[in-house]
Parts: structure tokens; C-alpha cells; sequence
């Protein structure tokens, strides 16, 4: 099983700045980096759109994952909002009633198990890297950034950790 694993934002492009600061590029991929780490002790196999902080276009994303025949492609990042009081965890997908609707629906809910954040749900989304890409897709928002809360979590290792572990699972139970 070939899974390929997005970090979101990087290099030129932060993403999102936390309220403490935490960038929302290095999140991510730490996270990526160590979902990866735990899904090749299992035995997938694992790409990423980058394992360091540079700039990598949604077309290349979607393309490299293409052009791997990926099986499945998650896209991590994390939220955002102008009021501070927002929080949760939620996962997109491009079209309803798919595998890929079916999909986040697992890893939202293994994720969300697993760090404790309040589950907000899966949603229908025309972001770029799941139109573009052939395979069942996902982009997962692990937590707000802009929340104080959530934000002095994500700066944690153990947290990200967690978070790690969650996605994983919810790989892991919904391809095995």
C-alpha cells in the first residue's frame, strides 16, 4: 500500500502563524514526517510532497503523488480563524459519497480520538491537492492555530506526536 503524505505550506509560504508564534509550515511537517515514520513500521510504503522547508506548488504536490501511483494521499495541515474562540479538528475531501469521503471519515475520527480535540467533521472541499490528484484524497486540519489553546498544544512534540499517531490509525484501519 502506497501512501503519499502532504505537508502543507513550507519555505516561502508559513501558512498560518499561530497566536505563540508556531508556524504552521513546521507543523505540518513534523507531523507528516512522523505519520510516515509510523505507517513504514507497519508496512506501507511512503512519500512525501517535501521532508524539509521549502515551497512545493499544489500542482507538484498533486503530481508527484500522481506520477508515484499513490493509493492514497493525505495533505496535513492546521486551521485558522479570525476569532480566537474556534477549535476542533475537521477533514476535506473533493467529492461526496466516495472513497475518499469515506476515508476522512475514519482518519478524522481515529485523529480525533487520539489527541482529544473536538471533532467538527468531514466536509466537501475544492481545494487543489484533492481535485488534482487521482487517488482517494484528504486534507486533514488537526487543530486551530489561532486558539490559544490549540495553539500551546501543536507547539508541543507530544502533541504532534499524537497527531501522528492518530492519522496513522485511521490509515491503517480504513486500508487494512
Amino acid at each position: 500500500m502506497r501512501i503519499f503524505i502532504d505537508a502543507g505550506h513550507g519555505g516561502s509560504n508559513p501558512g498560518a502563524i499561530g497566536v505563540n508564534g508556531v508556524k504552521e509550515a513546521n507543523v505540518n511537517l513534523d507531523v507528516a514526517l512522523k505519520t510516515g515514520r509510523l505507517l513504514q513500521a507497519e508496512g506501507y510504503v511512503v512519500n512525501f510532497s517535501r521532508t524539509s522547508d521549502v515551497n512545493v506548488s499544489l500542482s507538484e504536490r498533486a503530481r508527484l503523488a500522481n506520477e508515484w501511483n499513490a493509493d492514497y494521499f493525505v495533505s496535513i495541515h492546521c486551521n485558522s480563524n479570525v476569532n480566537p474562540i474556534y477549535k476542533g479538528t475537521e477533514t476535506f475531501y473533493y467529492r461526496e459519497n466516495t472513497i475518499a469521503s469515506s476515508f476522512a471519515e475514519v482518519v478524522n475520527t481515529a485523529l480525533v480520538n487520539e489527541i482529544g480535540t473536538r471533532n467538527l467533521g468531514t466536509f466537501q472541499a475544492n481545494f487543489a491537492v484533492l481535485r488534482r490528484t487521482r487517488m482517494p484524497a484528504i486534507l486533514v486540519e488537526l487543530a486551530f492555530l489561532s486558539n490559544p489553546e490549540e495553539a500551546n498544544l501543536l507547539a508541543t512534540e507530544s502533541f504532534r506526536q499524537k497527531c501522528a499517531i492518530g492519522i496513522s490509525r485511521g490509515v491503517i484501519d480504513f486500508t487494512s
